[in-house]
């Protein structure tokens, strides 16, 4: 719990060292720096994505393999840090870029999304707890401006607004992909993941429920 003697000081000291945490993780990962990502990541975090839910650690095995296939950057706005005692929650607007193949056309994939973060204090160390995804929308261009991609518009219509394009990727590639992610354009979906981050974050679930 956030406590009176905190000083404004030592809450900025620990908004920076979260925000620090949260874009070094996802610069150690476009780089490929695998054992200092994994030093982002508290034992018991979890973490859920479009093509992925497990454990930090277990992410960081995933991502070894996955980035050989398609090259990915993370562009980071500043974080939106609230810091009570030991627990943290951190939302940041983020754009990420993938280049990849789609019906044998070279393409640029943006999705732009919000990152929710639970982050731990352990033994004086800044750690991320979990990392969920907030979808806000997507778009997919050839790198070529002189190349044709033509996508079948009743197959996308059917897929969610806020991951359309990622959604056909996936499933063009065999990736069954999940319909039920959090979005701006599913607010069930939101209020629900706020709240429980909230409450965790005030201490009123244990620190290893995420």
């Amino acid at each position: 719990m956030q406590t009176e003697t905190m000083s404004d000081q030592e809450r900025q000291a620990d908004e920076a060292a979260i925000a620090s945490l949260i874009l070094r993780e996802r610069h150690w990962r476009d780089c490929g720096e695998w054992d200092r990502m994994a030093e982002a990541y508290h034992p018991r975090s979890r973490v859920r994505l479009a093509f992925f839910d497990g454990t930090g650690p277990d992410f960081v095995t995933f991502s070894r393999t996955s980035t050989r296939q398609a090259m990915t950057k993370h562009r980071l706005s500043p974080s939106i840090v609230d810091v009570a005692g030991d627990r943290a929650l951190a939302e940041t607007s983020v754009v990420v870029e993938t280049r990849t193949m789609q019906d044998g056309v070279e393409v640029d994939l943006f999705v732009y999304c919000r990152y929710l973060n639970r982050v731990r204090r352990d033994g004086g160390l800044w750690r991320l707890a979990s990392v969920e995804t907030v979808r806000e929308k997507d778009t997919m261009r050839p790198v070529d401006p002189g190349a044709v991609l033509k996508l079948d518009p009743v197959r996308l219509a059917g897929y969610r607004s806020s991951y359309r394009f990622v959604s056909y990727n996936l499933d063009s590639r065999g990736v069954a992909p999940q319909p039920d992610l959090p979005g701006d354009d599913r607010p069930d979906l939101l209020r629900p993941l706020y709240a429980a981050a909230e409450n965790w974050l005030r201490g009123s679930t244990p620190l290893e429920e995420l």
